[in-house]
């Protein structure tokens, strides 16, 4: 099983996500956006299926939200979870890092 997949502008991360997942989970996520013809939309994250998460997938994500904002687009929070949430807070970033999709 992956551990992210895409779909309908959706990056769904599934299992433990760490250091050493880095590399697949940007292959995986640059093949994803790059495939996209529109990049001036909203890209979503799916996190409801995420066990662990670290800070270098964080930085990951990060660089995701400014390749989609580059791109005059805008990455949401689809659904995460109280792992994500708190590697937030442990890093002091405030919960609109990655807003809430309505």
């Amino acid at each position: 099983m992956s551990i992210v997949t895409y779909e309908n502008k959706t990056f769904k991360f599934t299992g433990k996500l760490t250091i050493y997942k880095v590399s697949e989970l940007k292959n995986k996520i640059l093949e994803g956006y790059n495939a996209e013809a529109a990049k001036e939309s909203d890209f979503f994250l799916d996190l409801s299926g995420v066990e662990a998460i670290d800070a270098a997938v964080l930085q990951l994500l990060l660089a995701l939200k400014q390749l989609v904002k580059n791109g005059k687009g805008n990455l949401k929070l689809k659904a995460s979870t109280q792992t994500f949430d708190s590697l937030l807070d442990l890093f002091g970033m405030p919960a609109d890092t990655f807003p809430k999709a309505a």
